[in-house]
């Protein structure tokens, strides 16, 4: 996309209630063969017998009171039995450190693993303070993203009026040291270049055949939006939706404003969701006051219906286009579906994921929690979308190359031989303008010759078999292609071509 029409966001005019307390979450969190994957792993390892031992919770919980009058006696004792035989009388026991809270936390793992709901989980400590912290929208660094599918890092995005924007840093540009140390001898590129706000980082760059010392001062940044102009319409890419998005929302759109914007692309694509009250609050900027964004619908067949918040006033537009792909999912899809129902927007791209379920999580003293469905969420009209998705209005379909996963282990891929690695890079050298005559795993002459082009034209060794390292560098000439080439991205052309 092309992020040299970026343009400075400065007043924070909407919005400046405090940040709130949210706790109900509308997040697609694993898509269903990772969720699947490692739900199967969890059901071997704790089998049918051991199941939830609801007993051993009550105190763990915060601010919830369970007591054992509301388990059936049967299912009481059944439960303590299988907890006291495996924590004193399973021979393997002795292998196991904190036996007691693992045996409770398989359990808890086997019961919340439930095939027709993907996105129901218990989590560990540890991946819970993960979750909760991928909601979050504000980062202590810089404000850039970079490619991590290349032995380089070259910087794909560089976020409105961040530190990196002001110290110089463009889209393109190769990092290669972080404060004078080599990326090649950092093992965690993100934690060198975050730090406390305030503190000063240098960012060696290189454009071209020029070595630059960028310095940066770190400051919170908010990674989950951003806005740029292109000719006379704004664009406002929607990364995620975390807790506090709908104030940078607020920022763009006023800044859109004094500008005299008055078409916009809202860019949707590879949202994978987030808040609920978020995603309410974004839409009351577009939707009119008392608008429905959403309806829930709970197990027993209770509908409330979300409406727009009434403290927000919305700005009108001519022309408004929504971009959506097969991983804009669950809160994203509710913002374009209310768009779509209630102002008749023209949504462009691909068949969205179809995420219509509605997840809030109960948290433990320890750390964990459980995250589990509560409601299924329709649109204005009383639309589901679940495991359906969003059919475009006018369908630009992502390139197969975008879509196409790469296999993670391979022997080295010879000449005259078949083979889904072979199968990726044909498919890359394809998308990148190389002619490899065929796309179908057969790695033929011709794909050879385009291979050792590309190694010619980016000037790596010389190497006639396909192996790990070189798929991963042609995969990361995709991606970086793909971001940053503008006349790439069909879709967000077709979105302009809209806006005429």
């Amino acid at each position: 996309m092309n992020l040299r029409g970026i343009i400075h966001t400065i007043a924070r005019e909407p919005m400046k209630e405090k940040k709130k307390i949210v706790k109900v979450k509308l997040v697609k969190h694993e898509w269903p063969d990772e969720r699947k994957k490692r739900h199967q792993k969890y059901l071997k390892r704790v089998g049918l017998g051991i199941l939830a031992i609801v007993l051993f919770a009550g105190g763990i919980f915060i601010g919830v009171g369970i007591s054992s009058n509301e388990s059936s006696p049967l299912l009481s004792n059944k439960l303590n039995a299988v907890f006291r035989i495996m924590n004193e009388k399973w021979y393997f026991g002795n292998e196991i450190e904190d036996l007691e809270e693992q045996l409770l936390d398989d359990a808890i793992y086997g019961m919340t693993s439930q095939e027709r709901d993907l996105f129901t989980s218990y989590m560990d400590a540890q991946t819970s303070k993960k979750f909760l912290g991928s909601m979050e929208g504000d980062i202590v660094g810089i404000g850039i993203q970079y490619n991590t599918a290349l032995e380089n890092y070259m910087v794909l995005r560089v976020f409105t009026d961040s530190p990196a924007e002001k110290a110089g840093i463009r889209s393109g540009d190769v990092i290669v040291k972080v404060d004078g140390v080599p990326t090649e001898d950092i093992e965690d590129i993100s934690s060198a270049v975050k730090g406390k706000a305030g503190t000063q980082v240098i960012m060696t760059v290189q454009r071209g055949s020029e070595t630059l010392d960028l310095v940066c001062t770190r400051e919170s940044i908010d990674t989950s939006a951003n806005g740029y102009i292109i000719g006379d319409t704004g664009i406002l890419e929607l990364l995620s939706i975390a807790d506090n998005t709908a104030i940078k929302v607020g920022e763009i759109l006023s800044n859109f404003d004094k500008k005299g914007i008055k078409k916009i692309i809202v860019d949707l694509r590879d949202n994978g969701g987030g808040y609920l009250t978020s995603v309410v609050d974004i839409a009351s900027y577009f939707l009119p006051q008392d608008s429905v964004v959403l309806q829930e619908k709970d197990k027993n067949g209770n509908i409330i219906a979300d409406k727009t918040n009434s403290r927000i006033v919305p700005y009108t537009y001519d022309k408004i286009a929504v971009l959506i792909n097969q991983d804009t999912a669950s809160a994203a899809e509710v913002f374009a579906l209310a768009l779509k129902e209630t102002m008749d927007v023209t949504i462009i791209g691909d068949v969205s994921y179809g995420k219509g379920t509605i997840q809030t999580t109960l948290p433990f003293s320890d750390g964990s929690m459980l995250k589990y469905t509560k409601a299924i969420w329709l649109s204005p009209n009383g639309n589901s979308i679940n495991k359906v998705g969003i059919t475009p209005d006018i369908l630009v379909e992502t390139e197969k190359a975008l879509l196409m996963g790469m296999p993670t282990e391979f022997e080295p891929v010879k000449v005259d031989s078949v083979s889904a690695a072979c199968m990726s890079m044909q498919t890359y050298l394809d998308y990148l303008g190389y002619d490899v005559g065929r796309t179908d795993g057969y790695f033929s002459e011709k794909t050879l010759q385009a291979l050792l082009q590309f190694e010619k034209d980016h000037g790596l060794q010389k190497q006639e078999e396909l192996d790990q390292n070189l798929l991963m560098t042609l995969y990361g000439r995709v991606v970086y292609e793909s971001n940053v080439n503008e006349q790439r991205d069909t879709q967000m052309l077709k979105a302009l071509e809209n806006m005429k």
